[in-house]
Protein backbone atom coordinates (compact mmCIF):
# COMPACT_ATOMS: atom_id res chain seq x y z
CA UNK A 1 0.00 0.00 0.00
CA UNK A 2 2.52 2.58 -1.08
CA UNK A 3 0.06 4.55 -3.15
CA UNK A 4 -1.23 7.72 -1.55
CA UNK A 5 -4.97 8.08 -1.31
CA UNK A 6 -6.80 10.82 -3.14
CA UNK A 7 -10.28 9.69 -2.08
CA UNK A 8 -9.63 9.80 1.68
CA UNK A 9 -9.10 13.21 3.25
CA UNK A 10 -7.17 13.62 6.51
CA UNK A 11 -8.01 16.29 9.07
CA UNK A 12 -5.44 17.00 11.80
CA UNK A 13 -6.90 18.76 14.84
CA UNK A 14 -4.35 21.23 16.21
CA UNK A 15 -6.43 24.11 17.54
CA UNK A 16 -6.22 23.61 21.30
CA UNK A 17 -4.54 26.01 23.72
CA UNK A 18 -2.65 23.31 25.70
CA UNK A 19 -3.73 25.08 28.89
CA UNK A 20 -2.67 22.24 31.21
CA UNK A 21 0.76 22.04 29.57
CA UNK A 22 1.32 25.80 29.71
CA UNK A 23 2.79 26.08 26.19
CA UNK A 24 1.62 25.04 22.71
CA UNK A 25 1.93 21.26 22.41
CA UNK A 26 1.88 21.68 18.62
CA UNK A 27 5.42 23.12 18.92
CA UNK A 28 6.97 20.49 21.22
CA UNK A 29 9.95 18.89 19.45
CA UNK A 30 11.04 15.27 19.10
CA UNK A 31 14.17 14.54 17.06
CA UNK A 32 14.22 18.07 15.65
CA UNK A 33 10.62 18.17 14.44
CA UNK A 34 7.53 19.49 16.16
CA UNK A 35 4.69 17.14 17.04
CA UNK A 36 2.50 18.86 14.45
CA UNK A 37 5.18 18.61 11.74
CA UNK A 38 5.53 14.89 12.50
CA UNK A 39 1.75 14.42 12.30
CA UNK A 40 1.62 16.24 8.96
CA UNK A 41 4.47 14.15 7.51
CA UNK A 42 2.69 10.99 8.66
CA UNK A 43 -0.57 12.12 7.05
CA UNK A 44 1.13 13.12 3.77
CA UNK A 45 2.62 9.64 3.57
CA UNK A 46 -0.90 8.32 3.27
CA UNK A 47 -3.04 10.92 1.51
CA UNK A 48 -2.58 13.85 -0.85
CA UNK A 49 -5.47 15.68 0.85
CA UNK A 50 -4.44 16.91 4.29
CA UNK A 51 -6.13 19.72 6.22
CA UNK A 52 -4.78 21.12 9.49
CA UNK A 53 -7.16 22.99 11.78
CA UNK A 54 -5.43 25.68 13.84
CA UNK A 55 -6.88 27.87 16.57
CA UNK A 56 -5.07 29.03 19.71
CA UNK A 57 -1.51 30.21 19.06
CA UNK A 58 -2.15 30.22 15.31
CA UNK A 59 0.37 33.04 14.82
CA UNK A 60 3.10 30.88 16.38
CA UNK A 61 2.12 27.56 14.80
CA UNK A 62 1.27 28.53 11.22
CA UNK A 63 4.83 29.61 10.24
CA UNK A 64 6.18 26.20 11.31
CA UNK A 65 3.94 24.32 8.86
CA UNK A 66 3.48 26.76 6.00
CA UNK A 67 5.97 24.89 3.82
CA UNK A 68 3.89 21.70 3.64
CA UNK A 69 1.50 20.98 0.72
CA UNK A 70 -1.55 21.09 2.98
CA UNK A 71 -4.70 23.09 3.55
CA UNK A 72 -4.44 25.21 6.73
CA UNK A 73 -7.73 26.43 8.14
CA UNK A 74 -8.46 28.52 11.23
CA UNK A 75 -11.12 27.62 13.78
CA UNK A 76 -11.81 31.05 15.23
CA UNK A 77 -14.09 29.51 17.86
CA UNK A 78 -11.46 27.00 19.02
CA UNK A 79 -12.43 27.60 22.64
CA UNK A 80 -15.70 25.72 22.02
CA UNK A 81 -13.80 22.44 21.87
CA UNK A 82 -12.84 19.66 19.51
CA UNK A 83 -16.24 19.42 17.84
CA UNK A 84 -15.89 22.96 16.50
CA UNK A 85 -12.52 22.08 14.99
CA UNK A 86 -13.99 19.00 13.31
CA UNK A 87 -16.79 21.16 11.88
CA UNK A 88 -14.22 23.67 10.63
CA UNK A 89 -12.15 20.94 9.01
CA UNK A 90 -15.19 19.30 7.43
CA UNK A 91 -16.30 22.63 5.99
CA UNK A 92 -13.12 22.65 3.92
CA UNK A 93 -14.03 19.36 2.22
CA UNK A 94 -16.28 19.03 -0.78
CA UNK A 95 -18.53 16.11 0.15
CA UNK A 96 -18.66 14.45 -3.23
CA UNK A 97 -14.88 14.40 -3.63
CA UNK A 98 -14.10 11.96 -0.84
CA UNK A 99 -15.09 8.45 0.09
CA UNK A 100 -14.05 9.01 3.70
CA UNK A 101 -12.28 11.29 6.15
CA UNK A 102 -9.60 10.28 8.65
CA UNK A 103 -9.49 12.43 11.78
CA UNK A 104 -6.30 12.54 13.84
CA UNK A 105 -4.75 14.61 16.61
CA UNK A 106 -1.35 16.28 16.80
CA UNK A 107 -0.47 15.04 20.30
CA UNK A 108 -0.26 11.26 19.80
CA UNK A 109 3.51 11.00 19.29
CA UNK A 110 3.51 7.30 18.39
CA UNK A 111 1.22 7.57 15.38
CA UNK A 112 2.92 6.61 12.13
CA UNK A 113 2.10 6.00 8.49
CA UNK A 114 1.93 2.21 8.82
CA UNK A 115 -0.84 2.53 11.43
CA UNK A 116 -2.85 4.88 9.22
CA UNK A 117 -2.32 2.65 6.19
CA UNK A 118 -3.39 -0.36 8.24
CA UNK A 119 -6.57 1.44 9.26
CA UNK A 120 -7.33 2.38 5.66
CA UNK A 121 -6.78 -1.21 4.56
CA UNK A 122 -9.26 -2.43 7.18
CA UNK A 123 -11.72 0.26 6.11
CA UNK A 124 -11.47 -0.73 2.44
CA UNK A 125 -11.77 -4.47 3.09
CA UNK A 126 -14.69 -4.34 5.53
CA UNK A 127 -18.20 -3.01 5.23
CA UNK A 128 -18.02 -0.95 8.43
CA UNK A 129 -18.49 2.80 7.85
CA UNK A 130 -16.24 3.65 10.82
CA UNK A 131 -12.77 2.33 11.69
CA UNK A 132 -11.54 3.57 15.06
CA UNK A 133 -8.31 3.09 16.98
CA UNK A 134 -8.52 0.83 20.01
CA UNK A 135 -6.41 1.38 23.12
CA UNK A 136 -7.02 0.56 26.79
CA UNK A 137 -10.18 -1.34 25.73
CA UNK A 138 -11.67 1.91 24.41
CA UNK A 139 -12.10 3.27 20.90
CA UNK A 140 -11.11 6.72 19.69
CA UNK A 141 -9.02 8.64 17.20
CA UNK A 142 -7.37 8.33 14.78
CA UNK A 143 -10.63 7.24 13.19
CA UNK A 144 -12.00 6.92 9.67
CA UNK A 145 -15.58 7.88 8.81
CA UNK A 146 -17.13 7.14 5.45
CA UNK A 147 -19.12 9.78 3.58
CA UNK A 148 -22.42 8.72 5.16
CA UNK A 149 -21.17 10.30 8.42
CA UNK A 150 -20.00 13.62 6.98
CA UNK A 151 -23.21 15.44 7.89
CA UNK A 152 -23.08 14.12 11.46
CA UNK A 153 -19.46 15.23 11.80
CA UNK A 154 -20.52 18.72 10.75
CA UNK A 155 -23.17 18.78 13.47
CA UNK A 156 -21.02 17.69 16.43
CA UNK A 157 -21.15 19.80 19.56
CA UNK A 158 -19.06 20.04 22.73
CA UNK A 159 -15.63 18.89 23.84
CA UNK A 160 -15.93 15.18 23.06
CA UNK A 161 -15.40 15.46 19.33
CA UNK A 162 -15.46 12.37 17.16
CA UNK A 163 -15.38 9.96 20.10
CA UNK A 164 -19.03 10.62 20.92
CA UNK A 165 -20.02 9.76 17.35
CA UNK A 166 -18.03 6.52 17.55
CA UNK A 167 -19.59 5.56 20.91
CA UNK A 168 -23.07 6.18 19.52
CA UNK A 169 -22.36 3.92 16.52
CA UNK A 170 -20.38 1.01 17.96
CA UNK A 171 -22.43 -1.44 15.88
CA UNK A 172 -21.08 0.28 12.76
CA UNK A 173 -17.49 0.51 14.00
CA UNK A 174 -14.53 -1.76 13.34
CA UNK A 175 -11.70 -1.31 15.81
CA UNK A 176 -8.00 -1.23 14.92
CA UNK A 177 -5.48 -1.96 17.66
CA UNK A 178 -3.18 0.98 18.38
CA UNK A 179 -2.04 0.42 21.94
CA UNK A 180 0.25 3.46 21.99
CA UNK A 181 -2.71 5.63 21.06
CA UNK A 182 -3.36 5.96 24.77
CA UNK A 183 -0.19 8.06 25.03
CA UNK A 184 -0.88 11.73 24.47
CA UNK A 185 0.39 14.96 25.96
CA UNK A 186 -1.66 17.02 28.37
CA UNK A 187 0.86 17.96 31.06
CA UNK A 188 4.58 18.66 31.44
CA UNK A 189 4.89 15.32 33.23
CA UNK A 190 3.39 13.52 30.21
CA UNK A 191 5.89 15.27 27.95
CA UNK A 192 8.94 14.40 30.08
CA UNK A 193 7.89 10.72 30.14
CA UNK A 194 7.48 10.65 26.35
CA UNK A 195 10.87 12.27 25.75
CA UNK A 196 12.52 9.57 27.86
CA UNK A 197 10.72 6.69 26.16
CA UNK A 198 10.79 7.96 22.56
Amino acid sequence: MNQKKNNIAIIILAAGSSSRLGRPKQLLELNGKTLLQKSIETALNVSINVTVVLGANENLVRPTISGFPINIILNENWISGMSGSIQTGMSALKNNEFQAVLIMLCDQPFINASILKGMIEVFEKNKFPIVASEYEKKVGVPAIFDASFFQKLKMLKGQKGAKKLIMNNLDKTKSFMFENGKIDIDTEEDWQKIKKSY
